[in-house]
């Protein structure tokens, strides 16, 4: 058996209160990836359309 595990009727106590982290923080770096993904994609749109369509 484990020996951090209590016999059982023996009664136990917190040594310290846990404190729960909320969920809902929002990400830090989430407005530079999205710009920086933005610019990627719209960098290769324009790739993609000069290099096929564009032969004219």
């Amino acid at each position: 058996m484990n020996a951090r595990t209590p016999s059982p009727g023996e009664k136990t106590e917190a040594v310290k209160p846990v404190e729960a982290k909320q969920g809902t923080d929002a990400p830090k770096g989430m407005p530079v990836v999205l710009i920086v993904s933005l610019v990627g994609a719209a960098v290769a749109m324009w790739a993609i359309w000069s290099i096929f369509f564009a032969q004219g």
